[in-house]
Order: structure tokens, then C-alpha cells, then sequence
């Protein structure tokens, strides 16, 4: 009787680790390194805006979308101005998880009214628009490396 008993203890023990995702012990084990974490790469954003004479033109703002979403507010889109010399620049983007693909977007608006002229927007996107350079490489593991992502944006005067 008591051997039936541990028996059945054994089976019902055996079946609840195996639902549990436990197998048996062997010798035939394979040992290989476990990561956790995200993907990482880091990320600077750059370019210039001008208009279609080729003059740069200052207090452009400049929406980086690294998912292609400029207008939808989203945790990882970072807003940028232009300078004098129509150039703007993020040293290191919020984008940093895995790797940018083609849906990156830059949205450039002209905020300031009349003060610098007056532009219509225009959003760029695509490889015929924005450049991604990979200026160091990753580890090989998680981390991807850093890269700079750059454009440049050219702005149409609004008719008056």
C-alpha cells in the first residue's frame, strides 16, 4: 500500500512540475550565456532648412518621429528649432531602443508667423531624404551602436 501511495505522489508531483515548465536534469545540459534587456542604439539628430533659393531659414521647428508619427504625440518624438544659420541638431535623441527603420520622419513647421517669412510645412521621409551613418559600431549583443541621423529640409514661401 505504501508503495502504491508514493507512486502516485511521485506522478502527481512529476505532472505539476512539467506543467510548471520543468523537465528532467542530465548531463546533457546546454550551458550558454542568458541576456536581458532591449535592444540599444544611440542616436544624434541633425540636418539644415532652408528655403528654395538655398537661404537658411531660423525658428523652424523640426519634429524628429524615429516610428513615422510626427503629429501623434508619442514618448519617443523630439522637437527641435532651427538657428540662424538654419541648422538644428539633438545630441542624443529619446529614440533608443533597437534600430531606426524607413518610417523615420522629420516634420518642419514655421512657428514664429513672419518673423523669419513665411513657409508652408513639409514632412520628409524615406532614404532619398534622410541619411543614417553608423559613426561606431555595436557590441554585437544588445547594444547596436550610435548613429547619426540627418536631412535636410527645404521650405516653400507661402503665397501672400
Amino acid at each position: 500500500m505504501k508503495s502504491r501511495l508514493l507512486h502516485w505522489w511521485e506522478a502527481l508531483i512529476g505532472g505539476i512540475l512539467t506543467m510548471l515548465g520543468f523537465s528532467g536534469c542530465g548531463d546533457n545540459i546546454i550551458d550558454f550565456p542568458v541576456e536581458y534587456g532591449t535592444p540599444q542604439a544611440n542616436y544624434k539628430v541633425m540636418g539644415e532648412v532652408s528655403d528654395t533659393k538655398g537661404n537658411p531659414v531660423k525658428g523652424i521647428r523640426v519634429i524628429f518621429a524615429p516610428n513615422g508619427n510626427p503629429t501623434q504625440k508619442q514618448w519617443d518624438n523630439d522637437t527641435l528649432y532651427s538657428d540662424n544659420k538654419g541648422h538644428f541638431e539633438l545630441s542624443e535623441a529619446k529614440y533608443k531602443f533597437g534600430m531606426v527603420d524607413d518610417n523615420v520622419t522629420f516634420l518642419a513647421e514655421d512657428v514664429d508667423g513672419n518673423d523669419n517669412g513665411s513657409f508652408k510645412s513639409k514632412t520628409v521621409m524615406g532614404k532619398n531624404h534622410i541619411t543614417v551613418t553608423n559613426v561606431k559600431s555595436g557590441s554585437g549583443n544588445w547594444y547596436s551602436g550610435d548613429y547619426v541621423i540627418s536631412t535636410k529640409i527645404t521650405l516653400e514661401e507661402n503665397a501672400e
